[in-house]
C-alpha cells in the first residue's frame, strides 16, 4: 500500500509465508483482502495487518472442474452480501461462492475457446457481469445462466479499431466502462450504454507511455491508476 505522497510502499500481505502466488485481489467492507492465486487454484482471504491467510475457495494447489474447485482462477470481485464471484480461467466459467461455502455455483458457462480473465459486476443488475478475454480480443456482459453473452464489446474509435488482449475493467462514478486494452497498449473507455469505445490513456502520442496496462482503477476524483506490468509501476493520469 502507498499512501498519498509516500515514496515506498508498506506491506499490507506477505504471501510468501504460504507460497502463495499473487493474480488478482480485492477487499470486502470489513478490510479483509481476497487474493486469487491461479498457479495455486484458490482463493485466499486475509484479515485486516495478516499475513495467515484462509482458502475460501478452490482447493490450495488442486486444479479441477469440479465445483469445489478452480483451475487458474484470476479476477476475483464481491457483491454487498460478500458473495465471492471468481473468473475461473481454465474451467471456462464464472463461479459464484458464498461466505463460508465449501461449494462454489456455476453462474457462468462460457464456451470452450473463451477464457476469462477481468471480472466485474454489473450496475444495472445483480444476475450479470461484465467479463474479459484475452484469447477473444472481447469484453462481454453476461447474463447469469445464459450460453451467450448480452453484449460484446470489440469496436474502438481509432486507427487501431479493436481491442487485443483486454484485461482489467472498471466503472466510473457516471457507469462508463474503462478497459485495460494490454494488447494495444492503451486504456479504452466506452461510454454508458455506447459500444464503441474510445482512447483515453496510452496509444499513438501519448505520455506517459503504456507497455502492457494490465489493471486499472479511479479515485473519487477520477483520475485513472493503471498497473503496467512489463514496467511494473503504476502510472497515474490526471482527469482531463
Amino acid at each position: 500500500m502507498w499512501y498519498q505522497g509516500a515514496i515506498s510502499g508498506v506491506t499490507v500481505v506477505n504471501t510468501s509465508v504460504d507460497g502463495f502466488h499473487i493474480e488478482a485481489f480485492t477487499l470486502d467492507k470489513n478490510g479483509f483482502i481476497y487474493i486469487s492465486g491461479h498457479q495455486n487454484h484458490a482463493v485466499v482471504r486475509y484479515p485486516p495487518n495478516s499475513n495467515i491467510g484462509t482458502t475460501v475457495a478452490g482447493q490450495l494447489g488442486i486444479s479441477s472442474a469440479a465445483l469445489d474447485s478452480l483451475n487458474d482462477p484470476l479476477g476475483v470481485t464481491l457483491d454487498d452480501d460478500l458473495n465471492l464471484y471468481i473468473a475461473d480461467r481454465y474451467n471456462q466459467r464464472v463461479m459464484k461462492w458464498a461466505p463460508n461455502a465449501i461449494v462454489g455455483t456455476k453462474v457462468i458457462a462460457a464456451a470452450s475457446t473463451v477464457r476469462l480473465y477481468g471480472i466485474l459486476l454489473s450496475l444495472y443488475s445483480p444476475d450479470e457481469v461484465y467479463v474479459s478475454s484475452e484469447d477473444r480480443d472481447s469484453v462481454y456482459l453476461w447474463s447469469f445462466n445464459t450460453s451467450l453473452p448480452k453484449i460484446t464489446l470489440t469496436q474502438v474509435n481509432s486507427t487501431t479499431s479493436t481491442l487485443s488482449s483486454p484485461r482489467g475493467i472498471k466503472y466510473d462514478a457516471y457507469g462508463n466502462l474503462y478497459v485495460a486494452d494490454r494488447g494495444n497498449r492503451r486504456i479504452v473507455m466506452y461510454c454508458a450504454n455506447s459500444t464503441i469505445g474510445r482512447v483515453v490513456a496510452g496509444g499513438t502520442g501519448s505520455t506517459p507511455t503504456l507497455s502492457q496496462p494490465y489493471d486499472i482503477t479511479l479515485d473519487s476524483k477520477l483520475n485513472l491508476y493503471v498497473v503496467d506490468q512489463n514496467k511494473q509501476v503504476v502510472i497515474k493520469y490526471e482527469r482531463l
